[in-house]
């Protein structure tokens, strides 16, 4: 098996649980979120480690993308917030606050300006990849399941 190929140590080992995990574009790198706040980032063909986010965030990480051309991450955790870290750099850049609840889902949309969100606080919210102030938020109506929400004119 894989293990046997490269050592039990060494191949994309995990210091703990993981909690969610994205390829890259191009599939050479995968990133993983775990439930101590970490991120990692592998490279596929050796599983060596190239980047670790030590404190990405400060409680366990519930999503993890890629940009578009790869250079950066995109996470959102249950410390409410959402992040985007610098690959190069090996710094968190930015954050986005005003969920009130933990982060399901992040990600950015296609035209690669804004950042849409999902909480467990019910809503949903666009955000502005530049300013980091948050442009729309959507609640469902009273009564209303969330299954029956439709956002529109969003394309993801």
């Amino acid at each position: 098996g894989i293990n046997a190929e490269y050592g039990q140590d060494q191949f994309m080992l995990m210091d703990d649980a993981v909690s969610c995990m994205n390829f890259s574009r191009d599939s050479e790198m995968l990133a993983t979120g775990s439930q101590d706040g970490k991120i990692k980032v592998w490279k596929i063909q050796t599983g060596q480690c190239l980047r670790r986010f030590e404190k990405a965030h400060s409680a366990g990480v519930t999503c993890i993308t890629f940009s578009r051309d790869g250079s950066q991450l995109l996470s959102a955790s249950f410390d409410l917030t959402i992040r985007i870290h610098g690959l190069k750099s090996g710094k968190t850049l930015k954050e986005f606050r005003g969920h009130s609840s933990f982060v399901n889902e992040a990600q950015f949309t296609a035209d690669g300006h804004t950042i849409i969100s999902a909480s467990s606080d019910g809503t949903v919210k666009i955000w502005s990849l530049k300013s980091t102030e948050c442009l729309n938020t959507f609640k469902p109506a009273l009564g209303s399941s969330a299954s029956e929400i439709t956002v529109n004119s969003i394309h993801l």
